[in-house]
């Protein structure tokens, strides 16, 4: 039975959606923080990342030219930002894969929402004049965002297993 034929297959309630979403957040932000806690300890200075942009965060950019002191306070501010963030990503997204297993055009949709938010952190650094990516380097933020965006689609993917019918039907299309 596809799922155009039964609309109750492809329906979810608002609660299926909020609680797909603040999963797929918190995966996301999993690992993204798992990925920069790997670098950082690989570099020797564990949560050096958080406490960088904690610092940008609580104390304006121009704090992180004083240099960065790994504080519980600046760890906790961004790490707290950075999963509330997430979050709000993640139910974005559990809202628009649910369309997309009615809709599959609203893939695209997804694809340029993707590409914006890769783009975001590297627009947001120019705008806060924080110079973050050279601290950061820009492949480990691209390869951050991907991890985040390949965890968080795995696990959508396998909440909305009627994602494959639709797509199919696209192919089958003339």
């Amino acid at each position: 039975m596809s799922v155009a034929s039964n609309p109750t297959l492809s329906r979810q309630s608002f609660a299926d959606i909020a609680l797909d979403g603040l999963f797929a957040g918190m995966i996301g932000a999993l690992a993204v923080a798992i990925w920069f806690l790997i670098l950082d300890i690989l570099a020797g200075r564990p949560l050096y990342t958080p406490a960088l942009l904690g610092t940008v965060l609580l104390h304006g950019s121009k704090a992180v030219a004083a240099g960065v002191a790994i504080a519980p306070l600046e760890v906790a501010a961004y790490t707290a930002f950075h999963f509330i963030s997430f979050m709000a990503v993640g139910l974005l997204f559990s809202y628009l894969m649910t369309l997309f297993e009615r809709f599959p055009i609203v893939g695209f949709v997804l694809l340029v929402l993707f590409l914006c938010l890769q783009l975001g952190f590297f627009v947001l650094d120019v705008i806060l004049g924080a110079s973050l990516t050279g601290q950061l380097h820009g492949w480990t933020i691209v390869v951050a965002n991907l991890l985040a965006a390949g965890t968080m689609a795995a696990y959508l993917w396998k909440r909305h297993p009627h994602i494959k019918e639709g797509l199919d039907r696209i192919w089958e299309q003339k």
